[in-house]
């Protein structure tokens, strides 16, 4: 038998899709392939598997139609999502080697709420009337319009919160209540389809349509689930939770999914999430709210992610503001000790401001200031790839390669604030 490769799957989806409509009772999207998904006016079937569109003159087969309503990145992502979608087998494994992945250079993803947000999906998790729609009504509000968290920096960006636990009027009243009647860009839904029957294409066509959001927030996941026993396994928590990770990282934002603690006590706070671990181990990371008491307004928010060791911060409940206030941390976190080349870079950028040159270069610079370092140019370049976020956050510094006559060129600045950004094609390499 030929070994299967991508060109041969999608040759073999094109024939396979023609008889996935024949049998289909219903539409392989919504909306149906004779919606153009770049400009959403209607488009003609050419040859039974190519759409066209007369308007802004795109076309392509089923692959090219995912790719674009679904916003996958790359052609291998759209056609692994239409073989699933048919049941034809992928006898292969996609893979990269550890040399080619070292030498990737990836963008820095800024963290929706430092230290406690990140890009992916994450669980709120709390008691029943706790206050945690109250939470994240306030944090929709502070990321729409980029205001701090707890003194937190934000991102702002648009934001979707699908509040199917209430009406508009009481949503009215409890935004006005925590924006003051300032809003920003925050869309609001109080209805949605279950998960595997129809809100995977609702949250990816809005996606589409709506791109500047980065923030999407589900109250509550029992609303969103289906009923099936076979639902609440350790599979089904896992496959539910798999659904919206997907859609967080094919669109590369930030779900919140609201959900309840069980009522057993247990001394690790990840163990009061109710359901199975699946739900645990598909998340990015968990924020659990608790309170003291239940009629106190005293609490805390303790928060787990894979980017960040697990703190707990202090909060009060402000019953005349509607706000989680800050209070402080139960243990001051402890920074994490200094990488060796990273403290060096950042005495050089400390002393030129601005520096370009080769890898070469860099590292007897960086032995002059720390002659004990133990680093090759290759390995240098691979570090500063995968330390590009703690470079800037912890340093204030940025950093990005550039090609020139076959010559790759490292560039570091220090970017303290916009005032301090330099005019890099100004720079004289090995400056």
């Amino acid at each position: 038998m030929a070994m299967q490769t991508l060109s041969m799957l999608r040759t073999e989806v094109k024939f396979r899709f023609i008889e996935y409509l024949k049998t289909s009772k219903s539409p392989y999207y919504e909306p149906a392939l004779t919606v153009c998904p770049c400009c959403g006016q209607h488009a003609s079937i050419v040859s039974d598997f190519m759409w066209s569109c007369t308007r802004c003159g795109r076309q392509g087969d089923v692959v090219d139609f995912a790719k674009e309503i679904h916003g996958y990145r790359t052609e291998a992502e759209a056609v692994k999502h239409v073989c699933r979608v048919l049941g034809i087998k992928i006898c292969f494994l996609d893979t990269i080697t550890a040399d080619d992945l070292m030498d990737m250079q990836f963008p820095d993803n800024q963290e929706l709420i430092e230290k406690i947000l990140g890009k992916g999906l994450y669980l709120l998790v709390g008691a029943s009337k706790i206050g945690k729609s109250w939470l994240v009504l306030w944090l929709a509000h502070c990321i729409s319009l980029g205001l701090n968290v707890w003194n937190l920096k934000t991102k702002q960006s648009d934001v979707l919160y699908l509040s199917l636990e209430d009406t508009h009027q009481r949503l009215q009243r409890r935004l006005v209540e925590v924006s003051g009647g300032e809003t920003g860009q925050l869309t609001i839904a109080t209805d949605a389809e279950l998960l595997g029957s129809g809100l995977e294409e609702q949250l990816s066509n809005f996606l589409h349509d709506h791109p500047e959001t980065k923030f999407v927030i589900i109250d509550t996941l029992q609303k969103i689930r289906q009923l099936k026993s076979d639902c609440y396994s350790y599979a089904g928590d896992y496959a539910t939770l798999t659904a919206l990770k997907q859609i967080a990282d094919r669109y590369d934002l930030t779900i919140l999914l609201v959900h309840h603690t069980r009522k057993q006590e247990a001394t690790d706070a990840v163990d009061k999430i109710s359901g199975t671990t699946g739900l645990i181990g598909c998340a990015d990371g968990s924020l659990i709210l608790e309170k003291e008491e239940r009629l106190g307004t005293r609490g805390s928010l303790t928060v787990t992610s894979r980017e960040h060791p697990d703190m707990k911060l202090l909060l009060d409940f402000d019953r005349d503001e509607k706000k989680w206030k800050f209070l402080g941390y139960e243990d001051l976190q402890q920074e994490e000790p200094e990488d060796p080349v990273l403290a060096a870079v950042s005495i050089l950028i400390r002393e030129q401001k601005c520096w370009k040159g080769t890898a070469t270069e860099l590292l007897s610079l960086l032995l002059k200031i720390n002659p004990t370092l133990f680093a090759k140019p290759n390995s240098l370049v691979r570090k500063l790839n995968a330390k590009t976020k703690e470079l800037s956050d912890r340093y204030g510094i940025h950093y990005a390669t550039q090609r020139a006559e076959n010559v790759k060129y490292l560039i570091l600045e220090a970017v303290f604030d916009n005032t301090d950004m330099c005019d890099i094609s100004d720079i004289r390499p090995g400056a």
